[in-house]
């Protein structure tokens, strides 16, 4: 009698354990919107920071317009709504050494700027340097926690298709005339910048250098998606994204994506030990799109687009050392100039125009002395030490997790790199893709599943025995 009342009992249990393993599903199911709402949000974030351009131009299309500044911003308030969503995990190790140079690097920079106030102070301007180098960074450290598991192959997806909608738009505004529609500036009243084989194209971005960033970012998108593996269209993806980036610089008629590009995957490529197989994979690859190419009539405008690069070096009147490394003796030259700073926001662009109506550089055009002029050496130390976080976090999350995902990472160093040694804080696009991307990578290598963080997908056996492992899963 008791043996065979203990069975009811036993097998009550096991049923228990079974409805509390399934209540448990039910509400991580619940919790699911509130997750899509933070994807939701970066993904737009990063969106709006490539087309608010083409909406200034081509939609509201006139400087007098308040919703001009709320289009400008709108990338950064979107950015800024996942603060108030719930976090979703702790901090971890790679959000931990990030927090330990950010806060001594924001302390110096805002002490450097309030140095520079003394000196002068443009309050437009000011605003601009502030968000690029002290709120964006501050943001995307606080923005970790609230992103979990985000599909980094959606991420790298929606950035290459928009790479090669911005290099098909590029290759068709730079046979345009001037005076077209498309290649008008956000500003009006601004010249538009012409070679002899065509417009410099502004792509959907306001400006030039705008192109020349979703160029890199092009590149970032297609080696995310060839380190993810995946199905052979992500492969294709990454190959497209690649070429893309490429014909973004070119469409720009800049010289730095393309060598920064190329170092780029030259160091990717390298540590990530592309075998005898790939790389014929690649040739092949290469080889079928060049044919393509030629087919659809695309090849002569890439050979213009690269004569148009050759002649701007040509007429440039720097050499490639001036280029590449003039900012350090111009940064000199601004320490003997201002030490402390000679106001803040006086190198925006942006501000010299608002009060101006003068759109062109105050003193130098590099990043570097820019930063001394408004912020003094404390505000370049603390630059300094911010970049050097963000690039130590990245190497922390490296702890632990697939060769996919170190590859990503590796990527992404390179690409934040690039970003920040260029021109990172007068550039609103460049900083915005920094530090988005930089939230975007730490929140999908360093979920608890690395398969479900890269954005894969895993199934389990439908054994009644494994119910319970599906469960936990979803």
């Amino acid at each position: 009698m008791n043996q065979n009342s203990a069975k009811p009992l036993a097998s009550e249990g096991s049923d228990n354990a079974h409805v509390d393993v399934f209540v448990r599903a039910y509400h991580r199911r619940l919790e699911l919107p509130k997750r899509r709402w933070s994807v939701v949000a970066l993904l737009a974030a990063l969106t709006l920071t490539i087309l608010e351009g083409a909406i200034r131009k081509w939609v509201l299309g006139t400087d007098s317009s308040p919703l001009i500044y709320l289009t400008y911003f709108s990338k950064d308030i979107v950015f800024l709504v996942l603060l108030f969503l719930p976090a979703e995990k702790k901090a971890d190790s790679a959000s931990l050494v990030f927090r330990r140079w950010l806060i001594p690097g924001c302390f110096l920079l805002v002490s450097g700027a309030i140095g520079s106030s003394t000196a002068g102070f443009n309050s437009v301007g000011a605003v601009l340097t502030l968000r690029a180098s002290v709120l964006l960074p501050v943001i995307a450290y606080l923005a970790i926690r609230k992103l979990d598991n985000i599909p980094l192959r959606t991420f790298a997806m929606i950035l290459t298709l928009l790479t090669i909608a911005n290099f098909i738009l590029g290759a068709y505004q730079n046979s345009l005339p001037v005076e077209s529609t498309l290649n008008r500036y956000a500003a009006l009243s601004m010249q538009i910048t012409a070679v002899e084989s065509g417009v410099r194209a502004t792509g959907t971005f306001a400006y030039i250098a705008g192109l020349g960033v979703i160029a890199l970012g092009g590149m970032w998108a297609g080696m995310t998606l060839l380190s993810l593996g995946g199905k052979q269209r992500d492969r294709i993806a990454g190959w497209l994204a690649l070429l893309s980036g490429f014909g973004c610089s070119l469409a720009a008629v800049s010289r730095a994506p393309i060598i920064l590009g190329a170092m780029m995957v030259l160091v990717w490529g390298g540590a990530f030990r592309v075998g005898l197989s790939s790389a014929l994979r690649i040739l092949l690859a290469g080889a079928l799109i060049f044919i393509i190419a030629i087919l659809l009539g695309i090849a002569p405008t890439v050979s213009n687009l690269g004569y148009g690069l050759l002649q701007r070096e040509e007429v440039a009147g720097d050499s490639f050392q001036e280029r590449a490394f003039g900012q350090f003796q111009e940064a000199y030259e601004a320490v003997a100039i201002a030490p402390f700073g000679n106001g803040l926001g006086s190198e925006q662009v942006a501000g010299i125009y608002y009060t101006t109506g003068v759109m062109g550089f105050a003193t130098f055009e590099n990043q570097l002395p820019r930063l001394i002029m408004e912020t003094g050496i404390f505000g370049l130390m603390g630059f300094l030490l911010i970049c050097v976080g963000a690039i130590a976090a990245l190497k922390a999350a490296k702890q632990d997790v697939s060769k996919s995902a170190r590859s990503v990472l590796l990527a992404t160093q390179l690409l934040l790199a690039s970003l920040f040694y260029t021109n990172v804080i007068f550039n609103h696009t460049a900083s915005s893709f920094a530090w988005l991307i930089f939230v975007a990578v730490l929140a999908g290598v360093k979920a608890p599943s690395a398969a479900a963080a890269l954005g894969t997908i895993t199934k389990t056996s439908p054994h009644p025995r494994s119910g319970r492992e599906w469960a936990e899963s979803v």
